[in-house]
C-alpha cells in the first residue's frame, strides 16, 4: 500500500512535470507576494515559507512585501488595484478576506468580487497569552480579575484572528475589559511582554518562540482541542463550550488574471505543500497546511465574509 509520503511523492513529480512544460512565457521576472501584516505575524511567516518553497518550481524570484494596517486592507487593496498579469500576488487571510469588511465602515475593494482566487492555503489556531510575571495562570484566573475590577485589565489586537477571540470571550462571559488597537500583533505582543498589556490572543507562530522562552505564558488555544505545540495548555471551549475560531490563509491574485497563470500558481503550491521539509517547518510553527482548488477556495472566501460578519455583530465590536 502506497504510503503518505509515497503520495506526496507522485502528487509532487506530477505537479512539478505541468510546471516545468508551460505553453507560455510566463513568469518572466520576480513574483511579488503581498503581506497586509508585519514581519513575524502568521501571514508574513506562512508567505516566506511559501515563497522559498515555489520560486524554484515557478523559475523567478519571489519577493515579499509587508503592508501592514487598517485591518489588513492596505495590502488587500494594492492587489486589488494591481495589473491582473501573475506578478503581484496577494497572501491574503480570514481578516483581509471576510473581517475586513466588517470591522472597517468601508473598504476600497470587493474581498470577492476584485480578486482570482488561487488556493487555500491553511489555518492556524490562536493563542491566549499574558506576561510571564502575571498572577494570572488560568481562564479562570483572567475571568476573576476582569470581573473583580471591571475596566481595569486590556487586551490588544493587531488583526481580526486576535480581537474576535478576546472579544467573543468577554461578551459572552459579560466582563468589561478594555480593547487597545495597533497598527499589528508583534506591536500588541509587544506591550503584553512589557505590561502594559494584560492579555491578547496570537498566533501560535508569533508567540511560540516567547512561550518557550519563559517571556509570556499560554493560558488557552482558539482551537477545538489543544494542540501538541503546545501541551498542558486547553482549549478556550473548556470555558466556552463549541467555540473555535481560527485564522486561515489563501492565495489570490487580481480578478481578470488568466486562468492559465492562477492554475500554475495553485500548482506550485501543490508542489511545495508535497515537499516533506516544508510540511514539517510548517506544522512545527503550528500551521494545517493544504492547497485547494482556485474553485474551492472562491467558494469558501465567500461564506466567510458572512461567517465574519456575524462574529462582528455578536460581540457589537463598532467598525471603524
Amino acid at each position: 500500500m502506497t504510503g503518505a509520503s509515497g503520495r506526496r511523492g507522485v502528487i509532487a513529480g506530477a505537479t512539478a512535470a505541468m510546471i516545468a512544460r508551460p505553453a507560455w512565457a510566463w513568469p518572466d521576472r520576480s513574483l511579488r507576494f503581498v503581506v497586509s501584516f508585519a514581519p513575524g505575524t502568521a501571514t508574513d511567516n506562512l508567505a516566506r515559507v511559501l515563497a522559498d518553497a515555489m520560486s524554484p518550481a515557478l523559475g523567478q524570484p519571489i519577493v515579499i512585501e509587508n503592508k501592514p494596517g487598517a485591518q489588513g486592507s492596505i495590502g488587500a487593496n494594492q492587489v486589488a488595484k494591481a495589473a491582473p498579469d501573475g506578478y503581484t500576488i496577494l497572501v491574503g487571510s480570514a481578516t483581509t478576506q471576510a473581517a475586513a469588511a466588517s470591522l472597517l465602515k468601508s473598504i476600497t475593494y470587493d474581498p470577492v468580487r476584485d480578486f482570482a482566487p488561487i488556493a487555500r492555503l491553511g489555518h492556524i489556531a490562536q493563542v491566549l497569552v499574558v506576561p510571564a510575571e502575571s498572577a494570572i495562570r488560568s481562564v479562570a484566573d483572567l475571568v476573576a480579575a476582569a470581573r473583580a475590577r471591571p475596566g481595569a485589565l486590556n487586551y490588544g489586537q493587531g488583526s481580526s484572528g486576535n480581537l474576535l477571540p478576546s472579544a467573543t470571550l468577554a461578551k459572552r462571559l459579560g466582563l468589561e475589559v478594555t480593547r487597545v488597537n495597533y497598527r499589528s500583533p508583534p506591536q500588541a505582543m509587544a506591550e503584553v511582554l512589557s505590561g502594559q498589556v494584560q492579555f491578547m490572543f496570537i498566533d501560535v507562530s508569533a508567540a511560540l518562540g516567547r512561550i518557550r522562552a519563559g517571556k509570556l505564558r499560554a493560558l488557552a488555544v482558539s482551537a477545538a482541542r489543544p494542540g501538541p505545540l503546545l501541551p498542558g495548555v486547553p482549549s478556550i471551549a473548556e470555558t466556552l463550550p463549541g467555540f473555535e475560531l481560527l485564522t486561515w490563509f489563501a492565495m489570490y491574485a487580481p480578478a481578470g488574471t488568466s486562468a492559465a497563470i492562477v492554475d500554475r500558481m495553485n500548482a506550485a503550491c501543490r508542489v511545495a505543500f508535497a515537499d516533506a521539509t516544508v510540511a514539517r517547518r510548517l506544522a512545527e510553527m503550528g500551521f494545517d497546511v493544504y492547497a485547494s482548488t482556485p474553485a474551492e477556495a472562491g467558494a469558501f472566501t465567500a461564506a466567510e465574509v458572512g461567517k465574519w460578519k456575524a462574529l462582528v455583530a455578536e460581540t457589537g465590536i463598532e467598525p471603524e
